[in-house]
């Protein structure tokens, strides 16, 4: 047990240091080298890189479900990257938005509170010109947008989050939905300006008009997610199970298709000297009998046996068995 010191004993050390009885070394040994982090205490790190890099990969899926959707929608070359996953406040997400701009306020189901999806406003005049038949040119000044150009992009916007839902399916089952919308950043408090969010940027490129699309999902509503953020949970997550109404559309697709199915009469083989000398009328052997079954391809495949005849006044084929691998 170590030895406790009376208060005599504390006073006369007190005295020794204070005289300079006994040396007091204030700097730190030069050998031990000291690793310092900035941490602000107002905009706390909650998200991890770890979680961020799973934020990329889903949003990056969205992207190129965007980029395909909205080509089709537009009829036209849609280019759409995902440029940043930032961690900031909710009033730094406000401050750094255009004044007017299209924001999308949509609930995320089961998660609490709301997220915000917006998109810029030459991105949305670019697009409603587009639909309307135009060439997709936007104007030099940016104006208020008008009701129907609201009710246009509020369409967009509703397919545009299906495909965010589905981006997401390999994490957790999110119903993103649009809820309402707005203009102007400042009317559009959904939560306090303090609390951090994870902001989303994408980049779109429609024809020679670029635009910025941001997702705003505020924390509180990642949190319960947080565990499932990792890039080990996302590749080790089971598939998702094909629902029966999907196996049907996909069994209907598939026995709606069509491929090219060919027969092959017979197979010989002929030195080039004999088959540069071919001419009309010759008559060339094959190596088996015309009743022995020969391949019948599918899609250039060999997938079953057949024996040539003929069907009426036209030629066929009578398939003998099939071919398993």
């Amino acid at each position: 047990m170590a030895d406790i010191l009376s208060q005599e004993e504390v006073d006369a050390l007190l005295s020794a240091v204070s005289s300079g009885e006994i040396p007091v070394n204030t700097t730190a040994d030069p050998g031990i080298k000291k690793q310092v982090n900035v941490y602000d205490f107002k905009r706390p790190e909650m998200i991890s890189k770890d979680q961020v890099r799973t934020l990329q990969m889903v949003h990056e899926n969205f992207a190129r479900f965007l980029s395909n959707f909205m080509s089709t929608y537009l009829r036209t070359v849609v280019e759409i990257n995902l440029i940043a996953v930032d961690q900031l406040t909710y009033g730094e997400f406000i401050m750094s938005l255009p004044n007017p701009t299209s924001i999308n306020i949509m609930s995320m189901d089961p998660l609490m509170g709301r997220g915000i999806f917006e998109v810029n406003p030459i991105l949305v005049f670019t697009i409603v010109d587009r639909l309307l038949g135009g060439p997709g040119i936007s104007p030099q000044e940016i104006r208020l947008f008008t009701d129907i150009e609201q009710k246009i992009m509020s369409n967009v916007v509703q397919r545009a989050l299906v495909g965010l839902s589905e981006a997401w399916e390999h994490v957790a089952d999110i119903d993103f939905k649009f809820v309402d919308k707005e203009m102007n950043p400042q009317f559009c408090q959904i939560l306090a300006p303090s609390e951090t969010v994870a902001a989303i940027t994408l980049e779109v490129k429609i024809a020679e008009t670029k635009g910025i699309m941001s997702i705003c999902i505020p924390y509180l509503s990642l949190e319960p997610l947080i565990d499932k953020l990792s890039a080990q949970h996302l590749i080790g997550a089971p598939p998702k199970k094909i629902s029966d109404d999907q196996k049907r559309n996909i069994e209907f697709s598939l026995k709606n298709a069509s491929v090219t199915v060919t027969f092959e009469v017979g197979r010989t083989q002929l030195p080039i000297r004999d088959i540069m000398e071919l001419q009309a009328g010759d008559i060339i052997m094959f190596e088996k009998s015309v009743n022995t079954p020969n391949y019948v391809f599918v899609e250039n495949v060999p997938k079953f046996y057949g024996v040539p005849g003929l069907i009426g006044s036209k030629k066929g084929f009578l398939i003998s068995s099939r071919i398993d691998y």
